[in-house]
């Protein structure tokens, strides 16, 4: 997807993006592997595990457009991104798709060759209590990813953001339902049971805004084997078996990166991880 990089709002998300890497000393691990399959003309289909904020994704797109000089089209919630007053407008400019039409991102893919998505949804970034199932892939049943790769030919790369969980302390405090309202076009139920975050002045309110500086990494894996794709296409048993060793795979890769996190944490990232630790521990 091509776009203006002096334009309205690319510049100040860029801005942004650069004061945000400096402040969670931001860095992306094993790019060439994407960059490799935009150099053969692949189609890609990158997915990734989700947390609440736009931070992460931000830190990743920019990155990518800096070195790679591409932009994904990305697929996002329809009542978050298209009822939402100036998010609507953004989701227009950015040509994002509407996560309950398969068909645009199938074609965005065959058109543009590059889109990124979260199968886990909010049921994976709202919903999921990140001091019990820290870095869970909540993706059981999501199976619409694949469909997507499948018939767009496109291969599958997931991302495994480090860091994104801790960026925002997630209290036991239920987020209150005119905040969800607010965020959610009106609907202040869907997401009932929401816990209350907090950054590094208070209550999550806005996007992006003074999270904690925690250390946040994006590690890229291989190309995920599909293994027989056409039958994966027509027989719904084995579209069940590739999604869950797919799933499997992912949370592997997913654990293995935070396992890894400590050659790369530093001073300020252990101390920040450590109070929330502390935190938790008091039941807060």
């Amino acid at each position: 997807m091509r776009i203006d990089p002096l334009g309205w709002p690319t510049r100040p998300f860029l801005a942004v993006a650069r004061l945000l890497s400096r402040y969670h000393r931001h860095r992306v691990v094993h790019l060439e592997r994407l960059a490799r399959l935009f150099a053969e003309g692949r189609r890609v289909l990158l997915v990734g595990n989700h947390a609440l904020d736009i931070v992460d994704p931000l830190l990743l797109l920019a990155t990518v457009y800096r070195r790679l000089g591409r932009v994904p089209h990305f697929v996002g919630h329809e009542n978050g991104w298209f009822r939402v007053p100036v998010l609507r407008d953004i989701a227009a400019r950015y040509q994002v798709i509407p996560s309950r039409q398969p068909e645009e991102t199938i074609a965005a893919l065959r058109r543009d060759g590059f889109v990124m998505l979260y199968p886990g949804s909010n049921r994976e970034a709202a919903l999921r209590s990140y001091r019990d199932e820290p870095y869970r892939l909540k993706w059981e049943g999501r199976t619409g990813f694949l469909r997507v790769a499948l018939e767009a030919d496109a291969d599958v790369l997931f991302v495994a953001a480090v860091g994104c969980d801790e960026a925002y302390y997630q209290s036991r405090l239920p987020t209150s339902r005119a905040i969800l309202a607010l965020a959610n076009a009106g609907d202040g139920e869907r997401y009932r049971g929401s816990k209350l975050g907090f950054g590094l002045l208070g209550p999550h309110f806005l996007p992006g805004f003074l999270p904690l500086p925690v250390r946040i990494t994006h590690v890229l894996s291989h190309r995920l084997d599909l293994g027989d794709r056409e039958r994966a296409r027509w027989d719904p048993a084995a579209l069940a078996r590739l999604h869950r060793r797919v799933t499997d795979g992912c949370q592997a890769f997913l654990d293995a990166a935070v396992k890894r996190r400590s050659r790369s944490s530093d001073a300020l990232d252990r101390a920040v991880r450590a109070a929330q630790r502390g935190l938790h521990a008091l039941g807060v």
